[in-house]
């Protein structure tokens, strides 16, 4: 966990959680010391703490969040857990259990997995308890050791429930209909006394009706919210808040993204970080919309609760041709307001890429007036429409032939306005209608489309079509002179298929050390960036493996062209390492009996390089070998790997 890239060390946010674990520890110094309290990346509010004395606190929890006596009541709960060794009798309790050991033997199953859930719900309502003992030394208020549960219980909502505007996507030039979003909500459902059998945790009536038993009379020391100075806390709740938005868009929720920018625009609402955030999310929305995998990406509107549930049917029932439109407006827009921002601008381009190839979106029916202009046409009678001054000054003015035609067409169907009943539906036609006006546009989608076709029509010839792109297949030597080895793996299972956990770690550092040799016969310089091999100093190196991490895993749940959200953290990498080649590696070694009980071994070996540039895979191999899985033979496929990767090399080395 701590070398996953995924917690943060000495961040704002850890900062401000040690200053309260100092406040709340100052009179035992002893067991401060044994402690550590970390920040970790994950939109699940949670906190939780190991028997080796690390506290972890997530910022989905930090995001939702009142006040600093809150965090000090859970901080407070989290060290009983490690005073009292919860986690490691918790571990020894759950063997005996599941087993059947000891005074749970002769138990039925369905007896012991009860069995176990009490023993779980005890040590929360211990950790309650006397983390209230601990929590009254402090000049917390009482009541906010409540309103801390009342947080957990309602923290599987967005950190605010604030109703949707209707026309936040609006923009002087496109108007979305408010008939699209609906006037109800799915209510919130939670009650504090829900069931909860065979949960690790017990309700949140239960827990508060225990500890307001154990309070009696007591109260803490004061009334402060807030130790330290309030504007440090929601400095730092500001920065969960913004960090969960990215977390929302790498895991692919981009409606809850898009809400979670709609509560934080109503304090920010000219920040570079949100706009960017929300071309994102709506690129993502177009991505699988286009590529038909969009129900991956949605979840059912019934499932919503609370006041985003309009934004998520608002999605649902978008067509492919109105998403496409709103990316791509709010793209082109964003190219303007952050004019030669790269990042911005590479947005934008695929935006227009998808709207003329798999939008189906039919160019000529896109509008050269605006909603408003239609509607404020219609509104005005014919009576004081001069058709036929209109028709002449096309005719006398500069259009192309199409573009007086289309212009012609739109005047006599103002003729007839009265009898035309405007379809909201149609809103993405007149979306675009400065863009179309200036004709600049329909030119652009015409020749990207035509570039496609012609591109599939070679591809058919030479027999490489294949639906859905895939692995493309390359010759060796890609040519590659400097590449990025990241955090290689090496599992090694025993006969009975669980970890060897020495062995594992061991193995990792010997593969380590193989890509770290010098091939002297390979025109190829590796650059390694190894969990394994960090310093206290290397914190960059740390941070850089938490955006490898990301990115690699967006590329694997997409699946498909299309640019990563940390592409641009990307960027900042590849000048680093002066390369945009990343590899990302495993070794997995296997043992297994034969017919005749003779133990035999084979290792997996899984390799693949992604180019940064367009966020695609470039190569990939996975090989089954029958054999041990040494050094030397390790080393032997790896040199093979990185034989196939380089340019050409001085000899070719023959495998064993």
């Amino acid at each position: 966990m701590l070398l996953s890239g995924k917690v943060i060390f000495n961040d704002p946010v850890t900062i401000y959680i040690n200053k309260v674990a100092d406040y709340i520890l100052a009179d035992e110094p002893e067991l401060r010391k044994k402690l550590r309290f970390y920040t970790l990346k994950t939109n699940t509010p949670n906190a939780f703490s190991t028997d080796q004395g690390v506290v972890l606190v997530t910022t989905g929890l930090i995001a939702q969040l009142e006040n600093e006596a809150q965090l000090g009541f859970i901080l407070c709960h989290e060290i009983i857990h490690y005073v009292e060794k919860h986690v490691r009798n918790g571990y020894v309790e759950n063997k005996n259990i599941t087993k059947g050991r000891g005074e749970y033997s002769g138990l039925s199953y369905r007896s012991r997995i009860s069995q176990l859930s009490k023993y779980s719900k005890d040590l929360e309502f211990e950790a309650d308890k006397q983390g209230i003992d601990m929590y009254l030394k402090s000049e917390y208020p009482v009541e906010e050791i409540f309103s801390a549960f009342e947080v957990l219980l309602y923290s599987y909502l967005p950190f605010d429930d604030i109703q949707f505007d209707s026309t936040f996507f609006n923009t002087p030039n496109m108007v979305i209909p408010g008939s699209f979003f609906p006037d109800t909500v799915n209510e919130v459902s939670q009650e504090a006394d829900y069931k909860d059998d065979g949960h690790t945790h017990p309700n949140i009536q239960r827990r508060m009706d225990k500890a307001f038993d154990h309070l009696g009379e007591r109260k803490s020391l004061g009334e402060k919210k807030f130790v330290m100075p309030e504007e440090d806390f929601e400095y730092v709740r500001n920065l969960c808040r913004f960090e969960n938005t990215s977390i929302y868009i790498a895991e692919r929720e981009y409606v809850n993204a898009l809400y979670s920018i709609f509560l934080l625009k109503r304090e920010f609402p000219s920040n570079r970080f949100l706009d960017l955030a929300q071309v994102k999310a709506l690129y993502g929305l177009v991505k699988y919309k286009n590529f038909s995998r969009y129900n991956e990406v949605t979840v059912k509107p019934n499932k919503v609760e609370g006041e985003s549930f309009p934004l998520h049917i608002f999605f649902k029932n978008l067509t492919k041709e109105q998403l496409n439109v709103i990316a791509f407006r709010h793209a082109y827009d964003m190219t303007f307001r952050y004019k030669d921002d790269k990042v911005f601008i590479s947005y934008y381009e695929d935006l227009k890429r998808e709207l003329a190839i798999r939008s189906m979106i039919a160019p000529s029916k896109l509008k050269t007036m605006s909603y408003e202009q239609y509607m404020l046409a219609a509104a005005d009678t014919t009576k004081k429409f001069n058709i036929e001054d209109s028709m002449k000054r096309i005719d006398d003015s500069e259009l192309s032939k199409y573009e007086k035609i289309r212009r012609k067409k739109e005047l006599k169907l103002l003729l007839n306005m009265e009898d035309v009943v405007y379809s909201d539906k149609e809103f993405h036609l007149y979306a675009l209608w400065d863009l179309v006006s200036q004709e600049d546009l329909l030119d652009e989608l015409k020749a990207i489309k035509t570039e496609y076709q012609d591109e599939q029509d070679r591809l058919w010839e030479e027999g490489n079509f294949g639906l859905g792109g895939g692995l493309i297949q390359k010759s060796q030597h890609l040519g590659i002179h400097t590449l990025v080895v990241v955090d290689p793996i090496y599992e090694d299972y025993k006969m009975n298929d669980s970890r060897n956990h020495e062995k594992s770690e061991d193995n990792k550092l010997s593969l380590s050390e193989i890509y770290e040799q010098n091939f002297d016969n390979l025109n190829l310089q590796t650059k390694l960036v190894d969990s394994k091999n960090l310093e206290s100093s290397d914190l960059e190196e740390y941070n850089d493996l938490g955006i490898l991490n990301q990115w690699v895993g967006e590329i694997v749940d997409h699946d498909m062209e299309m640019i990563c959200s940390t592409s641009d953290q990307m960027t900042e990498l590849t000048d680093k390492y002066q390369t945009t080649h990343f590899l990302f590696s495993g070794v997995y070694a296997y043992k297994y009996r034969g017919r005749l009980g003779i133990p035999h071994n084979y290792f997996e070996l899984v390799a693949f390089c992604i180019d940064a540039d367009t966020d695609e895979i470039e190569f990939i191999t996975v090989q089954n070998v029958s054999l041990k899985g040494n050094a030397r033979i390790v080393r032997a496929y790896i040199y093979d790997i990185l034989y196939q990767l380089s340019s050409k090399p001085k000899a070719k080395i023959e495998l064993p």
